[in-house]
């Protein structure tokens, strides 16, 4: 008897000491919204804010939330740690935006990568649809939209259909 008294007591102890507890509240957008870099190389060394490589290296297709983007001697390096950056030459950055997306001209479309150098393999059909999960953009400015793995369709060449919100 004496035992399960003393666990009550302490039960309800402990309840009143969490509810005197802040609580965070965090939107999920705000884990997941925002800029990422990819690495497109087989590695990708890591370098500090002053260009010094770190010696450490991160593998193809692993995915970072990214910081900032810092210029040296003409190069972007991208920010995925403290003062660890990706070199513009290893990886690329981009946006989620998953979206469907309809070729609006009534020709096929060229395809390019993540380099904006055009495919001379692949073209979208014209009228088809395709569903988009990021988009990436020139130095200018100009809009690509992921139909594959890497392979970007210009945005001017298509419609959005639908666009899906991620929570």
């Amino acid at each position: 008897m004496r035992k399960k008294l003393l666990i009550a007591f302490f039960s309800i102890l402990l309840s009143i000491g969490f509810s005197f507890l802040s609580v965070q509240r965090v939107k999920a957008e705000s884990v997941s919204s925002g800029h990422f870099v990819e690495v497109s190389t087989k590695t990708a060394e890591l370098y500090n804010s002053t260009g010094k490589d770190l010696y450490q290296s991160e593998p193809k297709k692993s995915d970072w939330i990214l910081g900032q983007t810092i210029d040296l001697k003409g190069i972007d390096y991208y920010q995925v740690g403290k003062d660890e950056y990706l070199s513009s030459k290893d990886s690329y950055p981009y946006r989620n935006r998953p979206e469907v997306i309809r070729v609006s001209k009534d020709s096929n479309v060229s395809v390019y990568d993540h380099n904006f150098v055009e495919s001379s393999d692949v073209a979208l059909a014209p009228g088809t649809y395709w569903y988009s999960d990021r988009i990436i953009t020139t130095s200018d400015g100009m809009p690509f939209a992921r139909v594959a793995t890497d392979e970007y369709v210009g945005m001017w060449d298509v419609i959005q259909q639908s666009f899906t919100q991620r929570f």
